[in-house]
Formats: structure tokens, sequence, C-alpha cells
């Protein structure tokens, strides 16, 4: 609880406005700089999105279509992420979201949706784009001007000061008046501190990816596996009809490239196993909307596995009430595989994480654990399901559908190979190793940023 004047209060009546802690900080800012983000501003524009029922009318490819940027393209490091892209055609972009184009050196910056408010980055050189209604495109005098703000709007005094002028309760947004009533320090030396880290950060976090990426060589060679090269991409191929007849009648599924990968999969330097016959699968909790509270029993879903890493990512759990009646078997153990069984996305479908150890958390019902018995090494069996053999599976009977969920029935007869004990402990207990090396590259670069964020913060305060 806490009181303010009657004068002090301006157009909003939210408390969450007057906050005495946020009052004080934009103070502190106000009287280092008078500057607000309108005074930089020299053109501003909010994006849209097309709609998705209409795909082929508005989107487009990697190869034909223009960058179509998203709030997940945004980072707080300034820079713009283009590994994970969607696409618009040209007609889109020309015609329909023609006010909405991004040019080299623009400032972006998110204006709704949860999470933290006004993340910004600047648009690369030689980049050209367009933004959905999540993001509005700044035009500033120059690249340089917008590094600085972008730098200043990630800061967390920035992002206090922009969740203050946000409305909308469950979905905040900020509206063109708040986000240019933005208080502005504009110090120019705060852009080399980050960029300085930035460039450290990336050389740790590529060599965690290198180490991640090793592992499919090393599982490989240890296998005794040897894949062909990459063949040329032909526009036919030709199958038998009796192999067709009594499988899937698509030709994704027929590709000659997974017989291939089948056929070096056999040369392994042991024997194969069939999924089933080592391990077993438990469903998830199914639950209503009407189920789900503040706190309760703990539900992880596909969101709370790691794509990249395989680990569990804890920072978005749903609850539902304490007395919904759920098997224990439901309950996440030492030693499970837990798989995302269904996604809206084809590359989340079948991604793993390892349960270290016993654990409160239970699993939703568009996920699936599977529990190995005796005659397998339990993380030797996690690292298999998280491979380029399995993938390159799962590629081949979900590739060429439109169906993103995963059963056991679909993979319960599928082989891989099964040395002996001693070996897959071996096997699994190098592996993690890598992926400790990594995790602990990762852990590093990011406190050496978070270090140079307080350091920029520090100097924008003067302290």
């Amino acid at each position: 609880m806490f009181l303010i004047n009657r004068g002090e209060i301006e157009k909003r009546f939210d408390p969450f406005y007057y906050i005495p802690e946020i009052v004080e900080l934009e103070q502190r800012v106000r009287k280092i700089s008078k500057k607000r983000l309108k005074d930089f501003i020299i053109s501003m524009a909010s994006g849209s999105t097309p709609s998705v029922t209409e795909e082929e009318k508005f989107y487009s490819d990697a190869e034909n279509g223009v960058p179509f940027i998203r709030v997940q393209n945004l980072s707080s490091t300034n820079e713009l992420m283009i590994n994970d892209l969607k696409y618009i055609n040209q007609e889109t972009h020309q015609k329909y979201l023609n006010r909405s184009q991004i040019k080299e050196g623009n400032l972006l910056i998110k204006i709704t949706g949860v999470g933290r408010m006004a993340v910004s980055s600047v648009v690369p050189k030689e980049f050209e784009g367009n933004i959905n209604q999540h993001l509005v495109v700044i035009k500033t005098k120059d690249n340089f001007t917008s590094e600085v703000l972008a730098t200043f709007l990630n800061t967390d005094i920035a992002e206090r000061l922009a969740s203050k002028r946000a409305t909308g309760g469950t979905r905040p947004a900020l509206d063109y008046a708040a986000l240019k009533s933005m208080p502005i320090v504009f110090k120019p030396e705060i852009v080399e501190i980050v960029k300085q880290v930035i460039t450290v950060k990336n050389q740790k976090e590529a060599e965690a990816a290198a180490l991640l990426a090793s592992i499919d060589g090393y599982l490989l060679q240890e296998l005794g596996i040897t894949l062909p090269p990459p063949s040329e991409k032909k526009n036919y191929f030709l199958t038998h009809f009796s192999k067709v007849s009594s499988t899937r009648l698509d030709p994704f599924y027929h590709l000659t490239e997974f017989d291939v990968f089948n056929s070096s999969l056999k040369k392994s330097n042991f024997n194969l196993e069939e999924i089933n016959n080592i391990c077993f699968d438990v469903r998830g909790v199914t639950y209503s909307n009407s189920d789900e509270t503040t706190e309760g029993k703990k539900i992880l879903r596909a969101n709370n596995i790691d794509l990249q890493t395989n680990e569990l990512n804890l920072s978005d759990i749903r609850y539902i009430r304490e007395d919904f009646k759920i098997s224990d078997n439901q309950l996440l153990r030492k030693n499970d595989i837990f798989m995302c069984a269904a996604s809206g996305s084809k590359s989340h479908s079948g991604k793993v994480a390892f349960i270290e150890e016993d654990t409160d958390f239970y699993f939703g019902g568009f996920m699936m654990v599977l529990r190995s018995n005796e005659n397998v090494l339990p993380k030797y069996l996690f690292e298999i399901l998280a491979s380029s053999i399995f993938r390159k599976f799962l590629t081949k009977i979900l590739g060429g559908t439109n169906i993103n969920n995963l059963n056991f029935s679909m993979f319960r007869n599928y082989k891989i190979p099964l040395p002996p004990p001693e070996k897959q402990t071996e096997i699994a207990n190098h592996i993690s190793a890598l992926r400790t090396q990594a995790k602990q590259l990762q852990q590093q670069a990011a406190a050496e940023l978070a270090h140079a964020k307080q350091h920029v913060e520090q100097l924008i305060l003067g302290e």
C-alpha cells in the first residue's frame, strides 16, 4: 500500500502507474535528461499480421519471400535475430504492408504482448523486410542513433519505465503517445560497452553450439555408422509398387535418402533393437482451461523443453487445481525421457529432455514419457532419441504430412544400435561431459552480458 497526493494524479488512475520506486526512477532519469523518444523520431509506423488462414495469398518461402519480423526476432542485445524467420510475398510487402517496410538502420520496438516490454533491435546492413502488429518501426537520424536508443531501451531502467506506461492488463500494450513519452538518456558510450560484450558472448555461444553439434559425429563414430554424403536433389525417383502399397502413398515417405540412411544404420558395429523392447510410454495429463489455477499441481508442456539444448526450461509452468486426480505414473521421475508428442511445429515434435532426479512436476496431455527397462541405460537411450539418427526418422514419418503429433505406435518398432552396457555408459558419460561444457560456456556468456548491462545502467544514472 502507498499514498499519493491528489495533485500528483495524471491521466491514469491505475495504481501500478504510481508505484513509488518507479516514479522515483523516472524522476531520476528526467533530472539527467529532458529528452524523450519523440525527439529522435523522424517517422514511425506499426505493422500488421496477414491472416494465416489465407497463407497462399499473403505468405511465401525464404527463396521468394520477404522477411517478416516478429517479436521472437528481437533481442535485448540490440541484434535482430534472423535465424528463425517467417516470409511474406512481394505483393503483400509492397502493397498491403507498404507503410511498415523496414530498412537498414531502422529501430524496431516491441509494443504489445506478455513479457518484457519495449525490447528493441536495429535493422542490420543491407536488410529489408516487414513487421507484424506487435512491433513498430522508427526511422531515426542514422544507424548510430538507433543503436544508442536500442541500447538504452533494452536496459532494465527503460523496461520499467515502459511497463509503467503500458495498458491492457493480461495483454499489455504501448500506444504511440505512451511510447513517444519514454524518457531517454542518450549516452553514445554505452553502445561500445554492449558491442564488446556481445562479441565475447557470441564467441562463447558459438563454442557451446560447436560442442553440442559435435555430439552427433561422436555418437555415429562410436556406433560405427558412416553416413553417405548428401546426394543431388532430383525432381523424381523410382520405387517399387509393393513397397508403396504396403505403407504410405505420399512420395516424401519413400525418398531414396531415407533408404540410404537406414542402410547405413544397419551397418552399425552393434545389434539393432526395437524401441518397444527396451522401454514403454506413459501419456500425460488431460485437463481443461477451467482446471487451471495460479497454484496447485505443476504441469510441464512442450515449451518446457529447450529444442537446442534438450534441457528443461522451467520459466513458464502451468498449474491445475490441487484436488485434480492424477495418476502417480504421470509424475516425472528420475531417468524418465520427457518427450513432446504434439506441437504446432514439426521441429518440436519428438524433442526430448532427460530427468536427472525425481520431481514434483506432472506432464500435460501433449507430452509423453518413455521409461526404459533393464536392457538399456536410460541416459544412452535419451542420447539416441536426441540425435540426428532419430530426428531423421521423425522427419520421414512427419515431414510429408500435415500431422505434428506423435504416438508410441509410430516409432515403437524403430530399431536403434544397442551396445553392451559398459559401452552405453561410456557413450552417455562422454556426451554428458560435452553438454556440461556447453552449458558452462552459455552461463559465462549470460553472466558477462548481465555485468555489462549493470555497468551501462550505472553510466546512465551517473553512479
